[in-house]
């Protein structure tokens, strides 16, 4: 569903899994900062445990200063350059130009 939500809105989707460091379900580019947007998406209540995507930020060579974690948590905050949304905020992200955001863009404390 959320991949179907992204790409509906302009996104085109890359995975990234590294053997010794995990997997990452969505990488997005993010054209304002010329890099990518990783995205986790956890169903369960450990949806803060995510090493692959810690480890995917905090590798220097990335320079990739946040991510979005989608999970049934109804709280929206923001903690460490990770942005905690509800799953189904994933329909309010959009790349097409064309199109309004239905939201505003989304802000990062500090960044």
């Amino acid at each position: 569903m959320v991949a179907q939500e992204l790409h509906a809105h302009g996104f085109k989707l890359h995975y990234y899994d590294n053997k010794v460091k995990g997997e990452v379900d969505y990488l997005i580019d993010d054209y304002n900062n010329l890099t990518v947007l990783p995205i986790e998406v956890k169903s369960g209540k450990n949806y803060k445990s995510h090493s692959a995507l810690d480890s995917f930020l905090g590798n220097k060579d990335y320079d990739i200063k946040k991510a979005i974690v989608f999970s049934n948590e109804q709280k929206v905050y923001e903690e460490k350059g990770i942005l905690y949304l509800p799953i189904y905020y994933c329909m309010c992200l959009n790349n097409r130009k064309e199109e309004e955001c239905i939201i505003p863009p989304i802000k990062f404390a500090g960044l």
